[in-house]
């Protein structure tokens, strides 16, 4: 039923749901059988998808630029949106100690879980059902790229922001664990923690929550 539920919000309704299970399973839950190998697909499916809707779309841009396109529409902070758009974290399987992680510290598992999620799609429906998957679940970003746009990761976005405030860039304390990166900075007397796969994934996660933060109304 819950799997039932999820796949109505998906809108792909699996013939094989074992991948469906294999792409919610995170390692902490299962270190041998998990959505690792999913999500190196999907991820690279997500990337061609994604490379050849810009491709056809702008005929005349240089490579430079639609790479920089393509990157603004697959980052980070992008995945964790369609995640928390699709209310994933409540389907992903965690164990209990990782379950009890902070929001900001899922970041990176429910970036991983869209991609993998991608690649179980292509393994369930073929080619041009996961197309459409990506086009449909991407389609706001896609429809606001615009050639005289700037694209920007949130580190980026963060400084200027900060900048344009007169303040000082962000200190990002980094430190490696068991399973990744841990990233910290504080800024306006609060502190933004986040986990990534890697020391440049853990550093935009938290430059990412503080962008949120400082967007909002708490700011």
């Amino acid at each position: 039923m819950v799997l039932k539920k999820f796949q109505l919000k998906l809108g792909h309704n699996f013939k094989d749901t074992k991948l469906l299970e294999l792409a919610l399973m995170h390692k902490s839950a299962n270190n041998q059988s998990n959505n690792e190998r999913l999500e190196f697909l999907g991820d690279a499916i997500l990337n061609a998808c994604v490379s050849k809707y810009l491709f056809l779309k702008f005929p005349r841009q240089t490579e430079g630029l639609l790479t920089r396109m393509r990157s603004s529409v697959v980052k980070g902070e992008t995945l964790t949106a369609k995640a928390n758009e699709l209310n994933l974290v409540e389907y992903v399987c965690l164990s209990k100690g990782t379950s009890n992680l902070s929001h900001n510290r899922k970041y990176s598992i429910l970036e991983g879980a869209i991609e993998s999620i991608i690649g179980a799609v292509f393994l369930d429906g073929g080619w041009e059902t996961v197309e459409n998957l990506i086009l449909r679940l991407f389609k706001n970003e896609l429809s606001k790229i615009d050639i005289n746009r700037e694209f920007r990761d949130s580190k980026t976005e963060l400084q200027e922001l900060l900048q344009s405030q007169k303040l000082n860039p962000p200190i990002y304390q980094t430190t490696e664990t068991k399973n990744g990166f841990d990233c910290k900075i504080e800024l306006k007397k609060e502190s933004f923690i986040a986990f990534g796969n890697s020391k440049r994934q853990a550093e935009r996660a938290a430059a990412y929550a503080a962008l949120s933060y400082l967007k909002s109304d708490n700011a």
